[in-house]
């Protein structure tokens, strides 16, 4: 199961070509879709661009000019800014507000190829400890 790997494993298996970026990419996809429903802990899945960014990253591992992150999906806390993402951080002040800019880490992570599948739920501004909400 594609889903379950760890990154280091996932790197591995897109340099051996073991499976592509847009097929594991479409594994999380799943499995987000599959529990979501229940969990909760998406507040913004990044289908489309996500498929957009994997099909990328497979052409820069074809091409040898991956890096470590290259294809790897990952997922944010809603507190943390994603360019043209919707960024809450699970308040209601802030349901439709789309920053023009990448928090430094999103940019880091970004640049280095990684595959952003969406943003994680919080408590509001990332305040709280639980997480429950």
């Amino acid at each position: 199961m594609l889903n379950r790997l760890t990154i280091k494993e996932a790197q591995e298996g897109l340099k051996k070509k073991k499976f592509t970026s847009v097929e594991l990419t479409q594994a999380c996809l799943s499995r987000i879709k599959e529990r979501n429903r229940d969990t909760n802990a998406f507040i913004t899945v990044c289908e489309e661009s996500a498929l957009e960014e994997a099909k990328v990253a497979d052409g820069l591992i074809s091409a040898g000019e991956g890096s470590p992150l290259t294809g790897i999906p990952f997922s944010v806390k809603d507190a943390i800014c994603t360019a043209g993402v919707r960024s809450t951080a699970s308040a209601k002040i802030l349901d439709n507000y789309i920053p023009p800019f990448d928090a430094t880490v999103i940019g880091k992570i970004r640049n280095q190829g990684g595959v952003l599948l969406g943003k994680n739920n919080c408590d509001a501004f990332g305040h709280g400890a639980s997480n429950e909400n």
